[in-house]
């Protein structure tokens, strides 16, 4: 484990446990019926209770709860996440909390780190007083296994009064950043994301009327706007008419990458990526996206992703000595193992980037 802020690794030296550590595991769901089994299973031998708020589901999801032993909560959806999920906490009797999604888990030998960290920060004062969330890695996997990108969430977190989730959609916990610690070594596998999922629960037209509401009632939020953003692309682009709506999009996400706007790092970051997946299509945006790859390649200079989408803008532009290079770096980088950490496009879908090496050194064979 590291402290996040500096996140220098901590030894774990064997203390007597302190008696009464318990872990709740919670939840909210609805027709969860194919992943709440798995759901459930990971945390079956360590924790004290595991704690299942249902908002609706009209499948297995409780019938197959109740067989598994978890107690049974009923929650009436107000399109509101956070509601659903303070409700939650709130039936925990537990000391700590585990708050994953049906379709998230802690793989076995991640399972067993856990018990033994929340007893080393429960038997010491100074680290039960600080240490009051714990931000775990969060892998997101394709349909094959692969983890195709990696972020950070705060899910496991102690069971305290005032702790609780703020924000209809995209909810985060109230804590300040001095109170979090970095469990590097415990990682969260995320299999929601992926296309066969995302259209079976068809959760974009919900998000989309949620995060209206909250852009509504928070016009100066600019995280809002960019989530926003996200999901009126994705709908439009599932219809197949994204120039329809390009302008209110890109206008939103313009919002989100403004430096006088304090905005969620990895929103703004999503909001620079999508702008460049598309503008890199767009011969008329070439000029516009090697501007915007610069700009972004000052706040993150190792990302590989915007490296290659650099290259790919001068490429445009007709500079191919320029974008050679780029590409080297990217395959240098790429190559040495780097792309999971680094990027989410060119670790999905290396070929993008050998496809763009091959026209690159055709146009520098010509020249």
């Amino acid at each position: 484990m590291s402290k996040k802020k500096n996140k220098k690794k901590h030894s774990h030296a064997p203390r007597t446990p302190r008696p009464g550590v318990r872990l709740s595991q919670v939840m909210i769901v609805k027709n969860e019926e194919r992943n709440i089994k798995r759901a459930l299973s990971w945390a079956k031998d360590i924790a004290f209770e595991q704690i299942v708020v249902d908002t609706g589901s009209t499948d297995r999801t409780v019938e197959i709860a109740k067989q598994m032993g978890a107690k049974i909560f009923h929650f009436e959806w107000i399109n509101d996440f956070s509601a659903a999920k303070n409700f939650a906490i709130d039936q925990a009797q537990g000391d700590w909390i585990a708050f994953l999604d049906a379709d998230e888990y802690f793989s076995t030998k991640d399972t067993k780190k856990i018990m033994p960290f929340l007893k080393y920060v429960m038997e010491d004062r100074a680290l039960r007083e600080k240490w009051l969330v714990i931000q775990c890695p969060w892998a997101q996997i394709d349909e094959t296994g692969k983890v195709f990108s990696m972020f950070t969430q705060e899910r496991l977190f102690r069971n305290l009064p005032g702790l609780r989730y703020e924000g209809r959609i995209h909810e985060k916990l109230n804590v300040h950043v001095d109170n979090t610690v970095h469990g590097d070594d415990i990682t969260i596998m995320h299999t929601g994301y992926s296309d066969e999922s995302h259209s079976e629960t068809n959760k974009i037209e919900r998000n989309i009327k949620m995060l209206e509401v909250e852009v509504k009632e928070n016009p100066d939020n600019a995280t809002y706007k960019g989530y926003l953003a996200e999901a009126l692309k994705a709908k439009a682009e599932k219809a197949g008419n994204y120039s329809e709506s390009s302008d209110k999009i890109e206008a939103l996400f313009y919002e989100a990458i403004d430096e006088k706007h304090d905005v969620l790092p990895l929103v703004r970051k999503n909001a620079y990526m999508n702008l460049l997946q598309t503008f890199s299509e767009n011969p008329e945006k070439f000029d516009e996206c090697k501007k915007l790859c610069e700009n972004a390649l000052e706040i993150y200079p190792n990302d590989l992703d915007f490296e290659y989408y650099y290259a790919v803008a001068l490429h445009g532009k007709g500079e191919y000595e320029e974008a050679w290079e780029a590409l080297e770096r990217c395959k240098a980088r790429l190559t040495g193992g780097e792309a999971v950490i680094d990027s989410q496009i060119i670790t999905t879908n290396p070929g993008l980037l050998l496809n763009q090496i091959k026209l690159t050194a055709e146009k520098l064979g010509n020249t």
